[in-house]
Order: C-alpha cells, then structure tokens, then sequence
C-alpha cells in the first residue's frame, strides 16, 4: 500500500464537518489548536495570514490576492476547499499544487499525532493543519485561508497572529446549518473579525449592525460595482501587505469558474442565485445552446429558473451525493434526463453549460485535465499531448 493511498484512507475514515449540525452538536477549533499546538504553532511563522469568508467570491479573491502578491515577489500559500478533482488542489504553495510526496508526509504525520494525543480532526480540519504545516516548512511570507463553512467556528479561524480579514457575498447557502437564521450565518461569517486583525474588509453593509457587534476593530465597508469587489476587496488586502499601492492586477485564471474545456464546452461551479445572476450575462454573451445541470443535496433546485429560460436543451444529470435528476426535471417541468454525466457531454449539441455544482464541473473536467496529471505537474492546467480534447 502507497504512502498517498494510506493518507487518503485515513483521510476519508474522518468525519466530515456536517457532523456537528447532523448531531446537533457544537462545532468546536479545540481539536485543530489542539494539533497546531503538537506541531509547535506553526501559524506564528508568517508575516502576514489573510482570512476571506464568504457565501461566493471566496476564491476568486483569494486566487486575485495570491497572483498579485507573487507578481510582487512574496512567497504565498494558499488553503482552499472544496476541491475539484485531486485533493492536493486545496493546498497550494507558490501558485504550485503541493507536491504529493509533501501531502502525504504532512497527513501522516499528522495521523500519527493524533494517534499520540488521542485527537480526532474532521477531514477538513486534518487538511487545514496539514496545509498551516506545509507553509511553515516552505518558509512562505503570507498565509491565505478561504473559509469552509462559516467563519467563527471554522478551522482557518484557529490561526493565531497578525491577519487581515475579509467578508465578500453573503447568501444562503448551508442555511441549515444556522438554525434557518441569514443572522446567524452573517454573524459566524464576521467571527473572523477578530482582536488579531490589522484589517478587516467587506462589502456587505446590510449587515453592518451584526459585524459590529462580533467585531472587535473597525471594519472597512468598500462600495462599488458588484461585479468588481472580489478584486477590490483583494486589492486593498495586498495594498496592506505591500504597503504601496503601485502595482498592476492580472485576472486569475480558476478551474470551474467559466472555464472553457474543448471547443464547445464551458464548465461553471455556480450553485446559488446570486452566482446564477453573476454568470447570466455571460450565459446571454456566450449563447450555450445547451446545458448540463446537476446540484448537491444541500442547495436550493428552485435557484435553476434565472437561467432555464437561456438554453434550447436542457439535460439533466446526476452524481454521488446529488439531486435525482428525475427530480430535476419534475420540478422544473423541462429538458430530458441522462443520469451519467459523461453520457450527458456526449449527446449534448452545440456549445454547452455545464453547471449546478463544483463537483460535477470536477467530474465532467476529468475528461480533459487529468488528476493524476494534476499532481505531477502542480498544476489545475497539466499539458497532456496525448489528449485530443484539449
């Protein structure tokens, strides 16, 4: 057995962080300090660790940050989740997928402290350490966490020392698992906001009465157009880190995120209606002639209709852990149903969407990116010549 197959394994036995409000039972960071403690508080090497929470936009300010940081010469690391298709995607050192003989010492290494202190991490909490770990090794300058779920109570938060913070959109994804409360959810969003922060960012004034009351320093609310604040949000954390603000910002480039694969083929990880609305124009500009739609359990169907109308075939698709695409199609009373994606890519006409979820944009991508290339080269782009469809 492979030292990556044994981490994966150990991995994939923890429990997921749905746990907590499945069993009705506090989630807690005592576990994650806990290993940060054991591994000698590896999150006080950095000169800078910039916490970004958020419904949607997380990534696409922390991806906006990072690049512009590494075109400034800083050394980044940067903790992600969910990821796509290759786990080592959720760390990145440098703008490089880590390697998989770096993953596979730290989760072990990491398994075997927990063994030692009779700890038991979630899944997301091992890789979180896992990755705090990594670039402490690396001896990075800047430490960049997106937030899970949440803020107040995520593992990223169990960091410790100076930290800028940030807040983008605010919508209802994982209500649930705020007793049904936007109040709740915008309040463990702002428990990033803490006594550490140099600077905390946000563009969600609405909830400005509940960010003040969690927040212990002043908040900085940035105005302008929608479309335009992850990178403004992304400019003004570099600005603090840089200490100037003389320097150019490239658009980053993110898988799942209107990404085109093959000549016809756009995949976008949109699952809400605020991302749906975000991704419309493009969807006008584009004028897909089909989509391919599927989405998690734990997202709203209903948020489907702002873009149905757009699409001449709509196909409705499936994978581990989503809606039956027979529900689909009930509720929505339109398109045909072909439950295995790669047929559904197969049988689509003319250019396409795929969208509904992160991880089928993962499974559809496998077709033209391969994992196991992923990890080779350290990259969410691998060069494979023998693949006709890129």
């Amino acid at each position: 057995m492979t030292e990556f197959k044994i981490a994966l394994d150990w991995l994939n036995a923890l429990a997921s962080e749905k746990k907590f409000f499945r069993e009705k039972q506090a989630p807690s960071l005592d576990t994650t300090h806990q290993l940060l403690s054991a591994l000698g508080r590896p999150d006080h090497s950095f000169d800078y660790r910039v916490i970004i929470g958020g419904t949607a936009g997380k990534g696409s300010t922390a991806r906006y940050t990072e690049q512009t940081l590494l075109d400034q010469g800083k050394s980044v690391a940067l903790i992600s989740s969910p990821h796509l298709q290759v786990v080592n995607e959720r760390i990145r050192i440098d703008g490089q997928l880590i390697t998989q003989k770096s993953f596979c010492e730290a989760i072990l290494y990491i398994k075997d402290l927990c063994a030692v202190h009779d700890l038991s991490p979630t899944y997301y909490e091992a890789i979180v350490v896992a990755g705090i770990y990594l670039a402490a090794q690396y001896n990075v300058d800047v430490l960049i966490c997106e937030v899970g779920i949440g803020g107040a109570l995520d593992a990223v938060n169990a960091v410790q020392g100076l930290r800028i913070a940030a807040v983008t959109f605010i919508g209802e994804d994982h209500l649930e698992m705020f007793e049904h409360s936007i109040e709740n959810l915008a309040a463990a969003k702002a428990g990033i906001f803490t006594e550490d922060s140099l600077l905390n960012l946000t563009y969600e004034q609405k909830y400005s009465s509940i960010f003040e009351k969690t927040s212990t320093n002043k908040i900085t609310y940035l105005k302008g157009l929608k479309s335009k604040m992850n990178k403004k949000i992304a400019r003004n954390i570099c600005e603090k880190i840089l200490e100037n603000d003389d320097f150019q910002m490239q658009s980053p480039r993110l898988p799942a995120r209107w990404e085109k694969v093959g000549d016809n083929l756009i995949l976008d990880g949109a699952h809400s209606g605020p991302r749906f609305e975000y991704i419309l124009p493009k969807i006008q500009k584009f004028k897909p002639q089909t989509a391919i739609l599927a989405m998690s359990q734990n997202h709203d169907p209903e948020t489907f209709s702002a873009i149905l109308p757009y699409f001449e075939n709509v196909i409705w698709t499936e994978f581990s852990g989503s809606i039956s695409a027979t529900e689909l199609q009930t509720l929505h009373k339109v398109g045909s149903v072909e439950t295995d994606y790669n047929k559904a890519v197969a049988v689509a006409k003319g250019k396409t969407l795929v969208t509904g979820s992160l991880y089928l944009c993962g499974y559809v991508r496998e077709r033209f990116y391969s994992g196991e290339l992923m990890v080779e080269q350290q990259t969410e782009w691998p060069i494979d010549i023998s693949n006709p469809n890129i």
